[in-house]
C-alpha cells in the first residue's frame, strides 16, 4: 500500500518535472503560489488511494480495463483430499470438509482455512496470469491444529498450495497442495458467500442451513 511519503514524492517529482519542461520550452514558470495547495492535494490523493484500495478496486466500473485481478473476497466450502495413509488401518483418510476465508484489496490477500481440527494461516502469496488466460493463486501457509491434537496425532506445519481460479465471476478454485510432513493432495473451493465466518461451527451452521432449504 502507498504511504503519504510516497504519494507526496511523485507529486513533487510530477512538479518539478513539469516546471522544467515549461522552462526548456521558454515558457513562463508558474509563480510559487502553484505549491500553496500541495498538502491538500497529498492529503486528496491519500484518500482516493486509500478508498480504491480497499473498496472501488473490486467494483465492477473497473473490472477488466483498469483492474485485472480476480476478486477472491469471502468465505467458501473446501474440499481437501489427502494422500496421507492412516498407518493404523492402512487406508487413506477420507475427503476433509473446511472453510476458507479470504479478505483481499488491491495490494493485499491473506486467508484462513478452517477445519473442525485446525487453521490454516496465509504467510506469502502471489496471483499469475497465465498463457492458457486463467489466474493462478499460489501461497503459503501455516497450519496449526487444536491444542488438544498437537503432540497426539498432529504437529504446527507450514504448507503450500497452487490453485486454478475458474469463470470470469469466479465460482471455483482447485489444484494441489503439500506440507513439510511429506503429505499432499488436492484442494477445492467452491460456494462462496460473501459473508465473513469467524469459527468453523459458524461457518458450518450457515452452509448447512443453506443445504437443509
Amino acid at each position: 500500500m502507498l504511504k503519504r511519503i510516497h504519494i507526496s514524492s511523485f507529486i513533487a517529482l510530477t512538479i518539478i518535472v513539469w516546471l522544467i519542461a515549461l522552462w526548456v520550452q521558454g515558457n513562463p514558470v508558474l509563480e510559487v503560489d502553484f505549491i500553496k495547495p500541495f498538502s491538500i492535494v497529498v492529503g486528496a490523493i491519500m484518500i482516493i488511494v486509500s478508498v480504491f484500495n480497499k473498496y472501488a478496486w473490486a467494483w465492477k466500473i473497473f473490472k477488466g480495463w483498469y483492474v485485472k485481478i480476480p476478486d477472491l473476497r469471502g468465505t467458501w466450502l473446501v474440499e481437501l483430499k489427502s494422500s496421507w495413509i492412516d498407518p493404523e488401518t492402512n487406508t487413506q483418510i477420507p475427503p476433509i470438509v473446511g472453510y476458507c476465508i479470504i479478505r483481499q484489496t488491491l495490494t493485499s490477500l491473506s486467508f484462513r482455512l478452517m477445519t473442525s481440527e485446525s487453521r490454516s494461516k496465509s504467510i506469502a502469496y502471489s496471483i499469475e496470469l497465465q498463457s492458457d488466460g486463467l489466474y493462478l493463486l499460489s501461497a503459503i501457509y501455516r497450519n496449526e491444529p487444536k491444542i488438544e491434537l498437537q503432540g497426539v496425532r498432529s504437529e504446527i506445519h507450514h504448507g503450500s498450495f497452487i490453485l486454478h481460479i475458474h469463470g470470469d465471476t469466479i465460482f471455483k478454485l482447485d489444484g494441489h497442495y503439500w506440507t513439510d510432513r511429506a503429505s499432499k493432495g488436492s484442494m477445492i473451493l467452491s460456494n462462496r458467500k460473501n459473508k465473513y465466518f469467524n469459527t468453523f461451527e459458524e461457518a458450518s451452521e450457515a452452509y448447512s442451513e443453506e443445504a437443509s432449504a
